[in-house]
């Protein structure tokens, strides 16, 4: 196998973000850049200089357009990675490149999946913290019972000593849901919608690692207007400040030192043969 340049690797995942905004445009689905990307559209005009991928963001009804149409594809360089396609044991659905494949010695979850684009639900959270935060640490538990449902996934971590602990740890929730990841990813999918058809204020993507920041005022998901990355015309919330200021503190405009920034450097890229 040949390893991948850097280079190549975001070429390969711009593709992606253009083939997904071309789908998005025709069918009229509203989507922006999410998390990191958002701020990096913002910041560096493209990738945060020392990231390598792509985040976007759907409130649910788009989201779920979007899953149908992405299943209807006929275009054979990409694969949805959704639990209604194939077995997806996260909370969100990923685009991939079926040329491209990883090797890590601490993520064993789908090693059959290439490059990606992470594509994330965005669903209402209620008012009062204390129901909102107490939804979203159900939300998060399912979430670990569905990667608990497969063995050696459930082991997998950003670094060796995280996925050297959850090997022990979620043993017992392997013992009682292994093999049932498709009656558990259900399950998930319906809880992260429990609020989406009542008047609450908030909105946010219900499993986030960024937990108690991830509440948004519902109105920022309702306009939209195209902003560059890199080279890829995409979309975005109008309201980009109040969405980065929650996330990442009113300094989001300032580099971080270099022993905060975040990568996926557990991960190494190669063609396949």
């Amino acid at each position: 196998m040949k390893k991948m340049t850097i280079e190549e690797i975001r070429k390969i995942q711009l593709d992606m973000l253009s083939y997904i905004d071309s789908i998005a445009r025709e069918n009229n689905i509203e989507y922006s850049l999410g998390g990191g990307s958002l701020l990096g559209s913002i910041r560096h005009k493209g990738f945060i200089p020392w990231d390598d991928d792509i985040d976007i963001m759907l409130y649910r009804s788009d989201y779920n357009k979007l899953i149908e149409e992405l299943k209807k594809s006929q275009d054979d360089r990409y694969s949805l990675l959704h639990y209604s396609t194939e077995k997806n044991l996260l909370s969100f659905a990923k685009l991939y490149d079926n040329s491209t494949q990883f090797i890590s010695k601490t993520d064993k979850m789908h090693p059959w999946t290439g490059l990606f684009i992470d594509i994330f639900p965005m669903d209402r959270l209620p008012e009062n913290e204390h129901e909102r935060l107490s939804f979203m640490k159900s939300v998060q538990n399912n979430a670990e019972n569905l990667l608990s449902t497969s063995f050696p996934a459930y082991a997998s971590g950003s670094k060796a000593i995280y996925a050297f602990a959850r090997l022990f740890l979620r043993f017992p929730r392997f013992v009682v849901y292994h093999g049932k990841w498709t009656e558990r990813a259900e399950i998930l999918d319906q809880l992260m919608q429990k609020y989406d058809n009542q008047d609450v204020p908030y909105i946010g993507f219900t499993d986030s690692r960024y937990r108690a920041k991830e509440f948004f005022p519902k109105e920022i998901f309702e306009e939209y207007e195209d902003i560059m990355f890199e080279d890829v015309k995409a979309r975005k919330i109008q309201d980009h400040d109040r969405y980065l200021k929650q996330l990442y503190g009113d300094s989001y405009m300032e580099l971080p030192p270099e022993n905060k920034r975040e990568n996926h450097s557990y991960y190494t890229w190669y063609w396949k043969d």
